[in-house]
């Protein structure tokens, strides 16, 4: 008996006649069919379909917590969806319709989820996920940098280039720093700063070369450099620092692998319940001897 209290099945499909019997609520037997009866059983079912999270007792304290106004506009809601409901029904608008059809079938995943049971982990656990997904949790070498741009688009590419390598000398002899770079060139279309942005990022905005100057580390740091060549135009780039891909530490995102953890370990869950009701049903697949 203990084992069979524990059967995810068993679970799935306690939550699934608990939301039958609750849902009866919204069209009681013993109402005319052109009546909709609005209860608060029927309005605390319309919060947990609404908000997609079968959770009574949250669905009780947001309705206790409405105040007139917020209750009416829920009563009109749930009014407008009903008769909606019914009157597609009346029309026979659900039959052979794919698109109620997927919505059934997010719905037995709803009740598979509720019936999912929330993982226990424990730091060990955590540990493991960690060490397992380290990729994840790692960040790519960033750069940081500004510069200053000359539209080719504007100015033809071999007036810019000339201008670009005016620039540079202009910004070398006048000691210019990271903080000048606003007084000089033309409007770029991005960014002026990038603070510690990774290669593609850089590269998708001021192109190939720049980012190979950015990431190298030969490359002197506080100094102008370029001009370089980019899709708009050109540029004359001032690098002030590169951090290398960094592992971030377990007690630095602790948080984030526990709720990593307990999202996959849920999905896993619901998955399990699925497969039980796929494995009731006999699949006679006419096309495996034609293969």
């Amino acid at each position: 008996m203990p084992s069979l209290l524990k059967d995810p099945l068993l679970h799935f499909l306690a939550a699934g006649l608990i939301l039958f019997l609750a849902g009866s609520a919204l069209k009681p037997a013993s109402a005319p069919p052109d009546s909709i009866v609005v209860d608060r059983d029927a309005l605390l079912t319309f919060i947990q379909y609404r908000s997609k999270a079968f959770e009574p007792d949250a669905a009780a304290a947001i309705l206790d917590g409405l105040d007139d106004e917020e209750r009416a506009r829920l009563v009109r809601d749930f009014v407008r969806e009903e008769a909606l409901a019914r009157e597609a029904e009346a029309l026979g608008l659900d039959a052979n319709d794919y698109v109620i059809r997927q919505r059934m079938v997010q719905k037995v995943e709803f009740l598979a989820e509720a019936a999912a049971k929330a993982p226990d982990l424990t730091p060990a656990d955590e540990r493991a996920y960690y060490a397992a997904n380290a990729e994840r949790y790692r960040s790519p070498p960033a750069a940081t940098l500004t510069h200053v741009f000359v539209s080719a688009e504007r100015k033809g590419d071999g007036a810019a280039k000339q201008e670009a390598d005016g620039l540079l000398k202009r910004l070398r002899d006048s000691g210019a720093t990271f903080a000048d770079a606003t007084a000089y060139g033309d409007r770029f279309l991005f960014h002026k700063n990038y603070v510690d942005r990774t290669r593609d990022y850089i590269e998708s905005q001021l192109g190939a070369d720049a980012v190979a100057a950015a990431f190298d580390e030969k490359t002197p740091l506080n100094a102008w450099l370029g001009p370089f060549r980019s899709d708009y135009g050109w540029h004359v780039i001032f690098i002030t620092a590169r951090a290398p891909a960094r592992l971030a530490p377990f007690d630095e995102i602790a948080d984030l692998v526990r709720s990593d953890l307990e999202e996959e370990r849920r999905r896993r869950a619901i998955d399990r319940a699925v497969d039980d009701i796929v494995a009731r049903y006999d699949v006679v697949d006419k096309l495996a001897d034609k293969r």
